[in-house]
């Protein structure tokens, strides 16, 4: 299953803290790729969107993890339409 294209953008941690309906078993595993996440260069202090995300770490989540993640964004993706 592919990941929806938010997850491209966002980091786990972003999905974790601002994704309504991120359950805490989900949350918890979500904020252990963190430690995961390249180190940063002198030239890019802040978190760039795209560079340590959720894409990036679908692979170590369970399909009814995807599923649940994906369905997650949809409703996100709905709500500012």
């Amino acid at each position: 299953m592919k990941p929806h294209p938010l997850y491209e953008i966002w980091r786990p941690d972003e999905v974790a803290e601002c994704m309504e309906g991120v359950t805490d078993e989900l949350y918890r595993k979500l904020w252990d790729f963190v430690p995961l996440y390249k180190p940063h260069s002198e030239d890019r202090e802040e978190p760039t969107p795209g560079i340590d995300c959720l894409a990036d770490f679908w692979d170590r989540l369970t399909i009814p993890e995807q599923q649940h993640l994906n369905t997650l964004a949809q409703k996100q993706e709905e709500q500012y339409k």
